[in-house]
């Protein structure tokens, strides 16, 4: 992460903390959890910005815990008609608190950044997730 993650990285990522890993155009991707403590690197980790060398020098290991097959997409769900709200798309952005916008604007709650969402909405992505491995594997919370 940047500089603008320090504090959140610093006061509130700790080890054994879960996380959902959410990508580009609207996909959820994995579960992880963190391990040990946040560090500091000026090492290359191949990213760029506008055609130039990113760091990222903030960073925190983790394990993946869980994979998606597939990836779990979320689109919006909901446009506005005749000053009307017109729920068009149903899909799983719907059962999720933490994006309250379900429009076309709905994705600014995810840009680049690490968030903190509700139990309830983790265990949401984190159920869907488990659903493609068919299994009764338990995956313990700490959000």
């Amino acid at each position: 992460m940047d500089a603008r993650y320090y504090i959140t990285l610093r006061d509130f990522v700790k080890d054994g903390d879960q996380a959902i890993v959410y990508t580009h155009g609207g996909k959820f991707v994995a579960i992880i959890q963190f391990s040990g403590k946040y560090f500091y690197s000026g090492e290359d980790i191949g990213w760029t910005k506008k055609g130039k060398k990113f760091l990222f020098p903030y960073r925190i290991k983790f394990n993946i815990i869980r994979e998606a097959k597939t990836p779990i997409k979320i689109r919006y769900s909901t446009e506005e008609r005749e000053n009307k709200a017109n729920n068009f798309n149903p899909n799983l952005i719907d059962k999720l608190t933490f994006i309250a916008d379900k429009g076309k604007t709905w994705n600014r709650y995810v840009q680049v950044s690490i968030i903190r969402i509700t139990k309830e909405d983790f265990n949401i992505i984190k159920n869907e997730i488990n659903k493609q491995y068919n299994t009764n594997t338990k995956i313990k919370n700490k959000v």
